[in-house]
């Protein structure tokens, strides 16, 4: 079972050339969330205690983005150019891996860290009373 439907990833997209093939969405979205069992060990138990309350939603957020930039840029090309009549258009893809599925460092950090509050805190190594401080024995 996904935690993340092919309308998540339908209705999160922008722009032209939205998909229409759900089964390859859902082909898609497995990989994804797969991929991310990896990365992130303990993701499905989180998810499943609901140990945080937006990590689904984040997790959700995370597939679409991967889903999204594979959908994109299947070919897996740098830079694309499309010709219509006269006008030619160049499109330039970013990323260390064009068209293929992966998720960014940042994304990984929002699914380690989501909901975890990270307080820091220190400790007063040096005691109030010490055979150094002036005030010993006093």
């Amino acid at each position: 079972m996904s935690w993340t439907t092919t309308s998540n990833v339908i209705d999160s997209w922008v722009g032209e050339g939205t998909p229409t093939d759900t089964d390859l969405v859902q082909i898609w979205i497995d990989r994804s969330e797969r991929y991310l069992k990896t990365k992130v060990s303990d993701l499905k138990t989180r998810i499943d205690v609901d140990e945080e309350a937006d990590l689904l939603e984040t997790t959700q957020d995370v597939v679409c983005n991967m889903v999204h930039r594979v959908l994109r840029n299947p070919g897996g090309l740098r830079t694309s150019q499309m010709t219509t009549g006269p006008f030619t258009e160049m499109v330039t893809y970013s990323g260390e891996k064009p068209g293929a599925l992966y998720a960014t460092e940042e994304e990984i950090a929002l699914l380690t860290f989501a909901g975890n509050t990270g307080r820091a805190y220190t400790v007063d190594m040096i005691p109030t009373t010490s055979r150094y401080s002036p005030y010993y024995g006093s």
